[in-house]
């Protein structure tokens, strides 16, 4: 986390507050938090023109020299890059770029470009737009801002094959300057970051990106402040612009006036006195005054995230996505697999690491499995559906995750399951793919299987389920959604899309009253367990496990320590009973909002926008 409190503005000559540039505040997307002040400093993105060419049988083989000499130096520069990530930021964060590396090294890519070039006569810089191009559309498309970061580091590649390839300079232009600077770009991609040396970058500013992205991530590393998503903060901010950036809450502030820069000053001792208190919250336990112990797990999406789980006082995960590993050109083998999963469940050892199976479908495009063409994707062949139906997929999964599991610390979760038939068939081929590598000498430890709560039909048939499950996690995106009838992506019902609709919180309650008369723990792994208010309302439920992004497990830590679960339970009891959204809101203010306000936790909240529907 970073504080800077340099005034830019001082420059020994006093600027008449009547000549200076409009003032404009613009509110983005929290990636990396931190205070800082600085002067803006543009980076323009080099458009890359590519033409389609028919070429000649005999131009053929150069073309194919053009495309591989490309990669071989475009690995050379990344693995440069990688060294120097390595040095500041550490080796688990450096592994972004040996996820680039690999995919210049996946046979899919390879295979394509050469084939386009090859067999339909193109050139190799129209082979590589199309071809890596066509992924890069796929992973926008998708309805998930996690997913469409990653579209980001497929950019970064493309920008450097297509570099390589015109001999010409990288697409972003270098930072010149000595004093650190507000970088403000439409998109910054890792290598680009990586590639300005320290103390150059003061903050990021991007219209592009999110919480996710790699960038976001190394920026958090490096301790960079940076804000995403602003859309427009090209245009509104001038070369030289004095700038406010708040990382935490996603507030930029350009062309600031005296009342915002004394504002400044005073948030900076707050922030720095917020951020030294919190961090003693590390090593403590979640325990409510009177007790109560709250499981506080982290959500993760890559490999590489898992060794800094611990690090933000999280004591597992809660939830790894493995969908993840799928979406790259083919299909990962069950060695690929397996070395991906004990990467995460070696690290985490012997702390409990929840891996839900592939989740594919409806914002989630798996290439070669998903179906493209479905009328209502989110309603159709997806999660649990397409594995029973594709056991030659689903069996891979299971066998890798078997085998990788030699601590012993494995949870499976299985996603929208609506009924026993489907747990049972899935329990099947867990016993079938263990059974399976027993005969082939490969011993495999004792898995405990949950199931995802995600369906109204779930909730109906949840004491059944309780029987035949040992956990249970919720994820309140989709149960939202199914149960409110609301499409989340649809701009115009955004704000019917409530997570503290009566509807929604007696679901849950009867969910975990189902769950504990049967003696297994119910868990909620989206981001309504790290707003404070959803905190309140579902520990007071019951919930015993929250599964949040890992830099909100410390202040969530907080909120638990402040609060006496019999007081939260009579709180929660009393708001079941209430027949209105807007009812339960404003008990909850009314009772609760000094206390959150005086945690002095805001700062750190705000990095992951407030938000209350993330999980995915």
């Amino acid at each position: 986390m970073t504080i800077s409190t340099k005034n830019p503005a001082d420059t020994g000559t006093e600027k008449s507050f009547g000549t200076r540039p409009a003032r404009q505040v613009l509110v983005g997307i929290p990636a990396s938090p931190g205070l800082v002040m600085g002067r803006a400093f543009q980076v323009a993105s080099r458009e890359i023109t590519v033409v389609e060419e028919d070429i000649p049988e005999s131009r053929v083989q150069a073309e194919e020299q053009l495309f591989r000499r490309a990669v071989t130096r475009t690995s050379k520069e990344i693995s440069q890059i990688k060294e120097i990530s390595e040095t500041r930021t550490g080796v688990h964060d450096s592994l972004i770029f040996s996820t680039h590396l690999m995919i210049l090294q996946d046979p899919g890519l390879m295979n394509g470009v050469l084939k386009m070039i090859r067999e339909g006569h193109k050139n190799a810089r129209w082979a590589v737009h199309v071809v890596l191009g066509d992924y890069i559309d796929k992973f926008e498309k998708i309805d998930s801002p996690a997913m469409r970061d990653k579209a980001a580091d497929l950019r970064d590649l493309y920008n450097r094959l297509m570099s390589t390839m015109d001999e010409a300079e990288p697409a972003l232009e270098e930072v010149s300057g000595e004093d650190g600077a507000v970088i403000v770009a439409h998109e910054i991609l890792p290598s680009f970051l990586m590639a300005l040396k320290p103390g150059q970058a003061r903050a990021l500013l991007m219209d592009t990106g999110g919480r996710t992205s790699h960038v976001a991530i190394l920026a958090r590393s490096l301790q960079i402040p940076a804000v995403s998503g602003l859309r427009n903060v090209v245009t509104a901010v001038k070369p030289d612009d004095t700038i406010i950036v708040d990382g935490s809450g996603g507030l930029v502030i350009v062309n600031p006036n005296e009342d915002d820069i004394r504002r400044f000053r005073e948030r900076v001792e707050v922030f720095e006195r917020q951020r030294r208190e919190l961090f003693t919250m590390r090593r403590l336990e979640p325990m409510t005054r009177d007790g109560k112990y709250i499981t506080l797990h982290a959500n993760i999406e890559l490999p590489t995230e898992a060794e800094k789980v611990m690090d933000y006082g999280a004591t597992g995960v809660g939830l790894y996505r493995s969908e993840f590993l799928f979406l790259q050109y083919s299909a990962p083998t069950e060695e690929e697999q397996t070395e991906a999963y004990r990467q995460i469940l070696d690290t985490m050892a012997p702390c409990p690491v929840t891996i839900r199976t592939l989740d594919a479908g409806g914002d989630k495009l798996v290439s070669g499995i998903t179906a493209t063409n479905e009328a209502n994707p989110f309603m159709g062949w997806r999660s649990i559906r397409v594995c029973l139906d594709r056991e030659d997929i689903f069996c891979t999964q299971l066998k890798a995750l078997l085998k990788a599991n030699t601590k012993g610390n494995l949870r499976i979760l299985l996603p929208m399951i609506s009924g026993l038939e489907e747990l049972r068939r899935a329990k099947a081929c867990i016993r079938r793919c263990s059974e399976e590598l027993e005969a082939e000498g490969i011993k495999c430890a004792t898995v405990k299987v949950g199931i995802m709560i995600e369906v109204p039909a779930a909730v109906v048939l949840v004491d059944l389920l309780a029987k035949e499950a040992d956990f249970f996690s919720i994820g309140t995106n989709d149960l939202i959604q199914f149960t409110l009838a609301v499409d989340r992506t649809n701009e115009l019902i955004t704000d019917m899309f409530q997570p503290h609709h009566p509807a929604v919180l007696n679901m849950i309650y009867h969910t975990v009253n189902a769950a504990h008369r049967e003696g297994i723990p119910v868990a909620v792994c989206g981001e309504m367990g790290s707003d404070p208010m959803s905190v309140l309302l579902l520990v007071g439920l019951g919930v015993d496990e929250l599964s949040m992004t890992p830099w909100s497990v410390m202040a969530t830590k907080k909120i638990i320590r402040s609060i006496n679960f019999e007081d939260v339970r009579e709180s929660a009891l009393a708001v079941l009973q209430m027949d209105d959204t807007n009812s339960v809101n404003g008990y909850m203010y009314r009772k609760y909002a000094q206390t959150i306000t005086d945690l002095g936790i805001s700062s750190f909240i705000g990095q992951v926008g407030n938000e209350v529907h993330g999980d995915t």
